[in-house]
């Protein structure tokens, strides 16, 4: 048996055992959990036990180095992860977590060969409002977790020639599923910031790689994720029409009102995660069409997704 680092199921396997591991000890006996007291906002009570995602995305990120070593989206990942667990740990200033998630962004849009034009001046700015919506997504019992393993088997199928972004694909799939173990099923833990700041970096990636490599274009990409970005965009902009703090928390998203109101934080994930499987499917369907279907679609997609956050604005308030 190939027990090298050339044998991806082997590595895939390794990963399986060792976050599987780790999350148990993390759940069950570690005295260094990060914890979070429930307030007002919170969709838990009690005090729930946060900051797993540094114990998912460090075993992941080593391995993809360690059979990629040029790959330098994984060194920013590992990055990113790091830089999650330290908000989870000490609540890094707003401004500071923006900085830092800028650098890597930055970082990453250079080593995928953009020059500093608008095109990549919009991206940094979509792309950390990505990575900070995800996170502001992350609020309900698998939210985050079964929209980035719906994602993910998208891009299983969009990268189903490229060896290399399948086993990546693969090992962040897994990981995944088990914390929905943990986070679903047996309901001991949260990712965090650790966790869901490098898993919507991931999707960030694998986003910018499919469309350098023709296969995805920015309108695909936008459908894929209109449920995510509808909800925290349009919860964003009343925010700022009623002159509140949008760096501090709250309790205004659709979900979270959902879940306020008697739905279970399951099904109201579950509901999320199968609009997104269907987007991903209409992401593929309208590839083959001119862009202005494709734009025309995008803009029915929202609109509905706006008409429904209208429909339902005093649910839960």
């Amino acid at each position: 048996m190939d027990l090298s680092l050339n044998n991806h199921i082997f590595l895939v396997g390794i990963n399986t055992i060792m976050v599987a591991a780790l999350l148990a000890w993390y759940a069950y006996g570690s005295a260094f959990t990060v914890t979070d007291v429930s307030k007002d906002r919170s969709l838990h009570h009690g005090k729930a036990v946060t900051g797993a995602g540094i114990l998912m995305f460090v075993p992941f990120s080593l391995s993809v180095i360690a059979v990629f070593p040029d790959f330098i989206a994984a060194y920013l990942l590992l990055l990113m992860s790091l830089l999650g667990f330290f908000d989870d740990k000490f609540d890094l200033s707003f401004k500071l977590r923006l900085l830092l998630q800028a650098l890597l962004v930055i970082a990453c849009l250079y080593y995928y060969g953009y020059e500093p034009n608008l095109l990549m001046l919009f991206l940094l700015f979509a792309s950390i409002w990505w990575i900070n919506l995800f996170n502001f997504m992350d609020g309900a019992n698998g939210m985050a977790g079964f929209h980035g393993l719906v994602v993910l088997s998208f891009y299983g199928v969009v990268f189903f020639l490229s060896q290399s972004f399948n086993f990546i694909i693969s090992i962040a799939a897994v990981i995944i599923l088990i914390y929905l173990v943990f986070n679903v099923g047996l309901k001991k833990l949260f990712m965090g910031d650790s966790g869901s700041l490098p898993l919507a970096f991931l999707l960030f990636v694998l986003a910018l790689w499919s469309i350098q490599s023709g296969w995805l274009n920015y309108l695909q990409v936008a459908i894929i994720h209109a449920v995510f970005i509808a909800d925290s965009t349009f919860t964003l902009l009343v925010r700022l029409k009623n002159g509140e703090n949008i760096t501090q928390a709250h309790a205004s998203h659709l979900y979270q009102r959902l879940i306020k109101n008697g739905a279970s934080h399951v099904f109201v994930s579950l509901s999320y995660a199968t609009l997104t499987l269907f987007l991903c499917a209409l992401a593929l369907w309208v590839g083959s069409a001119k862009i202005i279907t494709q734009f025309s679609t995008l803009l029915i997609i929202y609109g509905i997704l706006l008409l429904i956050f209208i429909k339902t604005f005093k649910l839960g308030r």
